[in-house]
């Protein structure tokens, strides 16, 4: 009775909260109006009305109905990601940068360090200063996109004239290998996966129109409102939501998951949201993952009713809504309550330690989710605040 009171639960709640509005006989939460919103965002900021508009027109292009909440989970992710800046500034974006080129040279030996610097003294058409000398004056995220994207176009049009094909440097120092050197993978306002905003658009637009579209206020807020918010989960609390948006979709879900597995099998496992390995490209891996090792162990402990095969099939959908609704989901849950003698918890905050070049600290996917709902809080009560100057008045 408790696991299906539990599971009653988890579809009630995404029932109301999943589509926010859209489904459910529950009466919605006031809309608010432009005037709201702008009230919502901290004084400080620049064009509220702007920002309050953009965030309006992302919910409205999601079907989001624009109550307080989804209001301000946006606007806490903004000013989290980017203080409202729609090209936000990084610091020491220039040595961030030289220092990842001179690192990839260095591994090359000498004919490395001397491709480099020949590719960074030279000028793009139309500028009278070298790349070495605009890449010590970039500030943004922008400007060092726009470096990095003439940078690629010199290296295709110039580099194969001044080193032959077979040089070392020309095969190991190439094209590709600078692509991927362009430390800004996360973009604009809310700092959307480049990946993310090219894979929601139909037609096949160019990387470099793309990564424009995110430095806009409107390009920046409606990709990222969409990344926060285009997807069903029963979580309880926005702050889980936070941590997803941060380290990947369902991961504080997947994570309870992880727990409780590591508790019914007593293997320890990272509780970092992934049940598979993912190469770079964000594909899975055909190795298998410690996580997908210790659900097998469970299938043959736990549940030996679900086959290996299922079990298999099944984590291919962790990325997914319809994970649980599997075998392998309701196994565990099931399972859980009755060795544990207590419901499964739906999420948890995923363990993972962030790694980026523009990080000059080590921070975890806790402190960004716990950092942004503090942020989210202080929105709720203005908001609450707000509302109580309106009844007085009346």
């Amino acid at each position: 009775m408790l696991l299906a009171a539990s599971l009653l639960l988890v579809l009630t709640s995404c029932g109301t909260r999943g589509l926010r509005g859209s489904e459910g006989s529950a009466p919605l939460p006031p809309r608010l109006s432009l005037v709201e919103v702008a009230r919502l965002i901290p004084p400080h900021v620049k064009e509220r009305e702007g920002w309050g508009q953009e965030v309006l027109s992302a919910l409205e292009a999601r079907q989001v109905h624009p109550s307080a909440e989804p209001v301000c989970e946006v606007l806490a992710v903004i000013e989290q990601e980017s203080g409202f800046q729609a090209n936000p500034v990084v610091k020491e974006l220039p040595r961030i940068v030289r220092k990842r080129l001179e690192a990839y040279a260095g591994k090359l030996g000498v004919v490395g360090r001397k491709a480099l610097e020949a590719l960074l003294h030279h000028r793009a058409p139309g500028q009278s200063q070298s790349f070495e000398a605009r890449l010590k004056a970039v500030r943004t995220e922008r400007d060092l996109d726009r470096l990095f994207r003439e940078l690629l176009q010199a290296y295709e049009q110039q580099y194969p004239a001044v080193y032959t094909a077979a040089d070392l440097a020309s095969e190991l120092f190439s094209l590709q290998s600078l692509e991927e050197l362009n430390p800004i993978t996360t973009a604009g306002s809310m700092q959307v996966s480049v990946r993310y905003a090219r894979e929601q658009n139909d037609e096949d637009r160019p990387e470099a129109e793309v990564r424009e579209e995110l430095y806009t206020r409107a390009g920046g807020v409606r990709y990222g409102t969409a990344r926060l918010l285009g997807y069903e989960a029963a979580y309880a609390q926005p702050i889980y939501r936070f941590a997803d948006y941060n380290v990947g979709l369902y991961s504080s879900r997947n994570a309870a998951l992880q727990a409780q597995v590591s508790e019914l099998t007593r293997l320890p496992l990272a509780l970092d949201g992934d049940l598979l390995l993912y190469d770079a490209e964000g594909e899975p891996r055909n190795e298998d993952s410690r996580t997908l090792t210790a659900l097998l162990a469970f299938r043959a402990r736990h549940a030996p009713e679900v086959s290996e095969r299922q079990v298999r099939r099944d984590v291919r959908k962790e990325k997914q809504r319809d994970f649980e609704e599997t075998e392998t989901w309701h196994a565990v849950k099931k399972a859980y309550e009755r060795v544990a003698g207590k419901r499964p918890e739906y999420a948890q905050l995923p363990a993972v330690t962030l790694r980026s070049p523009k990080l000059s600290r080590e921070l975890t996917t806790a402190w960004f989710a716990r950092s942004v709902d503090q942020r989210f809080q202080r929105c709720m009560a203005r908001h609450g605040a707000q509302a109580k100057e309106r009844a007085a008045r009346k």
